[in-house]
């Protein structure tokens, strides 16, 4: 599992929220933890200029509530300063280069946007991180002080990225004594004016057949998750999203099944470079009362085709 959580902070309450459910994710799992906070220098005057006094002391304020919580907890914990001209790539790069296996963000920074951390870094360190990334949103419903887990959701749509998401969020279920809720969600089929929808004597699209389908490749996909899970307490749950954006349905379960971390893969069927299915993760990203952690599939996984679950 996480042997090592690198835990970016910016001063901002949405970050010592995301710092809080990191340590005690760390806590609870044995992880060690480096709180990392990254110093902005311009490209234009990299090499030429070292940040002044003032803003290191400006960092070290930041960083040092972190250290002395992390040893209160008696958590392996360490932090760093980081200069660079990009937050999101400077996030990565140290994330990398000390071997962490998850990354934690808060959504929504110090300017208020109503994207994510510092505008788009959590989205851009979401797509460039080949380790996991946990967003926690700043106005969520899951308790930092105890960064309880007591009920994990993983959707899945039979992607690969769905596959490696699903697998962590059994491995983590299984660790925390979680229950697992494994959900499907058809996706909304319109519906002809007249049914079958044809040309001449030949039907082009039958709308009753099309989302029959839809719903046995569904109860398959599920099917073949429950029997692969392990952990302690299984929910199978597959729904229609009728006219509502794939997001707002898992939004939606989330919230009405108690669930307290949505686990879900970067990369859907279409294979695009962004997040699940296109918009998905991306749009439960900005909506999710609690935090939601990305999984990209390996590359050899991803070579290798395509999974049932």
């Amino acid at each position: 599992m996480f042997r090592k959580i690198l835990i970016a902070v910016d001063g901002s309450s949405c970050s010592e929220r995301a710092g809080r459910v990191g340590l005690a994710l760390a806590s609870r799992l044995g992880s060690g933890v480096l709180v990392a906070h990254v110093l902005i220098i311009p490209s234009a005057y990299w090499g030429l200029i070292e940040p002044t006094e003032s803003m290191r002391q400006h960092a070290r304020e930041i960083l040092k509530p972190w250290a002395a919580l992390g040893h209160e907890m008696q958590l392996d914990i360490r932090t760093e300063l980081v200069k660079g001209d990009e937050t999101a790539e400077s996030i990565v790069h140290l994330a990398n280069l000390s071997s962490c296996d998850l990354i934690v963000l808060g959504t929504h920074g110090r300017r208020g946007l109503g994207r994510l951390l510092l505008g788009s870094v959590a989205e851009r360190v979401s797509r460039l991180a080949k380790m996991p990334v946990m967003l926690v949103r700043g106005d969520g419903q899951v308790m930092p002080s105890t960064g309880v887990f007591a009920r994990i959701l993983a959707p899945i749509d039979g992607s690969l990225a769905g596959l490696a998401a699903f697998d962590l969020a059994d491995q983590l279920a299984v660790l925390l004594g979680a229950e697992l809720q494994i959900l499907h969600v058809i996706p909304s089929v319109t519906t002809p004016l007249s049914e079958p929808w044809s040309s001449g004597a030949v039907a082009l699209y039958n709308w009753q057949d099309t989302l029959k389908a839809l719903s046995d490749e569904g109860e398959t996909i599920l099917e073949s998750a429950k029997r692969q899970a392990k952990a302690p307490r299984v929910r199978v749950d597959l729904l229609q999203s009728h006219t509502r954006h794939l997001a707002e349905v898992i939004v939606d379960y989330a919230r009405d099944h108690q669930s307290d971390l949505i686990v879900m893969g970067t990369h859907g069927r279409s294979g695009l470079e962004r997040l699940l299915l296109g918009s998905v993760a991306e749009g439960v990203s900005h909506q999710a009362p609690v935090p939601l952690l990305l999984v990209r599939p390996a590359q050899s996984d991803l070579e290798a085709g395509e999974s049932p679950v």
